[in-house]
C-alpha cells in the first residue's frame, strides 16, 4: 500500500507542478514560534524542546493517520497521506532554477549564476569570484544534499515507519532549520540521516562507476561523526568518475563553463537511475509481501 500511495504521490506531483520557493515550512516554523515565546519552553533544554517541538507532535499525528486506516477501508487516510507526501516533497522541486543555473553558465554570465544558486537554490555561504570550479562545487554539493534531505530522507522513514517515522523526519529536518545547530549539536537529524545517506551512497555505487565508489563508502560506513552530506558527494562524485580518472570533482581542476554543466547533468541522471533503483526495490518488496500475506 505503502508503495501504491508513494507511486500516485510521484504522480500528481509530476502533473500537477506543485512548486515551493522555500525550504522552510512556514507553517512548522509557526509551530514552533507560538513555543518560543513560552517561557517555561526555554527551561526545557534542548532534548526538551526537541521533544516538544517534533517528537510529541509526530507520535499525535501519526497516530491519528494509523486510526484513520481502519475506516472507510482506509481512503480517508490514503487520501490525507497523499496530499502530505505531495506538501512535502514539493519542497524539492527546484529544477527550473537548475536549468537556469546551467543556462546563466553556458552563457558565460558567471554573475546571474552565482545570484541564482545564492537566492533560488539556498547555497550556503557562496561567494561571487572568478573561481567557477568553487564556485560550481559548492552549487553541486547543496543540490545533491537538498535532495537527499528533501526526497530520499522523507520516502526512506516513510516507507520504514509509515506517517509518524515522515512526520519525525519532516519536523526534525525543519526545526534543525530554525534554530540553526551544528551536527555535533543536533544528534537527532544527524542519526535520522546516518543509515538513509549510507543506503542512498550504496545505491550511486550501483547506479555509477561501482568499483571506485564502493571504497569511497566502505571508508564513510564505519565513520559515525561524517556528515551526511559529505558521505553523498564523496561517493557521487567517485560514482561519477571514468574509468582512469582520478576524479571528477571540479574544484580541483580549471574548468570551463562546459564542464560545470556536463557534471551538473551527469548528477542530475544519477539522481534518476538511483531513484529508479529504489522504486524497482519498493515495488518487488511490496509485490513479495502482497504474495506472502
Amino acid at each position: 500500500m505503502k508503495f501504491l500511495i508513494l507511486f500516485l504521490t510521484l504522480m500528481l506531483q509530476r502533473y500537477l507542478s506543485i512548486n515551493r520557493t522555500t525550504t522552510i515550512s512556514r507553517t512548522f516554523s509557526k509551530w514552533y514560534h507560538l513555543f518560543q515565546k513560552r517561557n517555561w519552553f526555554t527551561k526545557l533544554g534542548r532534548n526538551g524542546r526537541y521533544t516538544a517541538v517534533v517528537v510529541i507532535p509526530s507520535i499525535l499525528i501519526g497516530g491519528t493517520f494509523v486510526h484513520l486506516e481502519d475506516m472507510l477501508w482506509g481512503f480517508p487516510a490514503i487520501v490525507l497521506e497523499i496530499a502530505l507526501l505531495l506538501y512535502i516533497l514539493s519542497h524539492v522541486d527546484f529544477q527550473r532554477h537548475v536549468t537556469q543555473y546551467q543556462k546563466d553558465l553556458a552563457d558565460g554570465n558567471i554573475q546571474g549564476a552565482y545570484l541564482c544558486a545564492e537566492q533560488y537554490l539556498s547555497v550556503p555561504e557562496i561567494e561571487l569570484s572568478e573561481d567557477l570550479a568553487g564556485m560550481h562545487d559548492q552549487v553541486n554539493h547543496t543540490i545533491l544534499f537538498r535532495w537527499f534531505e528533501f526526497f530520499f530522507l522523507m520516502v526512506f522513514w516513510f516507507l520504514i515507519l509509515g506517517v509518524p517515522g515522515l512526520l519525525l523526519a519532516w519536523f526534525s529536518l525543519q526545526y534543525s532549520q530554525l534554530v540553526h545547530c551544528g551536527e555535533k549539536a543536533w544528534r537527532p537529524l544527524h542519526w535520522l540521516e546516518w543509515l538513509p545517506a549510507r543506503l542512498l551512497g550504496l545505491t550511486f555505487a550501483l547506479a555509477g562507476n561501482f568499483v571506485r565508489a564502493i571504497g569511497v563508502w566502505k571508508e564513510s560506513l564505519w565513520k559515525w561523526r561524517i556528515p551526511a552530506d559529505e558521505v553523498l558527494y564523496h561517493i557521487a562524485l567517485a560514482s561519477l568518475a571514468a574509468r582512469g580518472d582520478e576524479s571528477k570533482e571540479l574544484a580541483n581542476a580549471e574548468v570551463n563553463t562546459k564542464d560545470a554543466c556536463d557534471q551538473m547533468t551527469e548528477l542530475q541522471s544519477l539522481h534518476t537511475r538511483s531513484a529508479s533503483i529504489w522504486l524497482v526495490i519498493i515495488a518487488l518488496i511490496t509485490i513479495v509481501g502482497g504474495t506472502l500475506y
